[in-house]
């Protein structure tokens, strides 16, 4: 049943141009990024922004992936025929944005991997890559919350695109005021990624941070996961799921 839904899905994905771009996404951002740092056309802030972006840009695009697919099914009355399929409605959906979720963590870990801004266990790269993509799940159900068709749905990844502006302004603050930022899902990688970028001078003494980099992804699973319900339980509310 996995896999016959995991070819399906794969299978659904390709037929749009969108989500084909989506799938070599991480090779171009990837690569950029790689190309930027390598010739050192980023350096200090301009450098911490850019691992910030790499690593949180990708949920993001993969939510939307994923939300553009959900609507694409309800357009085609995929959720009307699956009232009387053999599988639940809930876990066709679950099944969707979570296959989407894996493909966000495993882009998201090259984008990282590859562009070498800081060295990383493979381990500590996997928590940031799983924690930034769990922004997937969180815009897939925002956008069909509050959109009916296409057309709103880029509205609302729209208003939902300015939450990456925060992670990207509590940058540079290391303080108390960096909580002011905190309302953004994709806030809390990008501060275990900050952390991981300063940390010798934080080993030195030299600056000092709210939280260590464990702390950070912590509550960055435990926030994310807490908006991902309250996404979820609004978008089955306004669908009469």
């Amino acid at each position: 049943m996995l896999l016959t839904l995991a070819k399906f899905e794969l299978k659904n994905l390709l037929r749009d141009k969108m989500t084909i771009f989506m799938f070599i996404y991480p090779l171009v951002l990837g690569g950029l990024g790689k190309y930027l740092i390598t010739n050192n056309y980023v350096d200090g802030a301009a450098l911490g922004i850019t691992a910030m972006l790499m690593a949180i840009l990708t949920g993001f695009a993969y939510g939307a992936m994923a939300g553009f697919s959900l609507l694409d099914d309800r357009d085609d009355h995929v959720f009307t025929s699956l009232q009387i399929a053999p599988i639940s409605l809930n876990y066709y959906i679950w099944f969707k944005v979570l296959f989407t979720y894996l493909l966000a963590v495993l882009s998201s870990f090259f984008i990282v991997w590859v562009t070498g801004v800081f060295t990383l266990a493979a381990g500590d790269l996997i928590l940031i890559s799983a924690l930034s993509a769990l922004q997937t799940p969180l815009i897939a159900f925002i956008i069909n919350a509050f959109a009916q068709n296409k057309v709103e749905g880029f509205v609302t990844m729209k208003a939902a695109g300015l939450l990456l502006l925060l992670p990207i302004g509590s940058y540079f603050f290391l303080d108390v005021k960096e909580w002011l930022f905190a309302i953004a899902p994709g806030f809390w990688p990008a501060k275990a990624v900050q952390y991981s970028i300063l940390q010798p001078q934080i080993d030195t003494g030299l600056i000092s941070m709210n939280l260590n980099f464990y702390q950070y992804i912590l509550l960055g699973f435990a926030y994310n996961l807490l908006l991902i319900t309250a996404a979820f339980g609004t978008f089955r509310k306004k669908n009469d799921i």
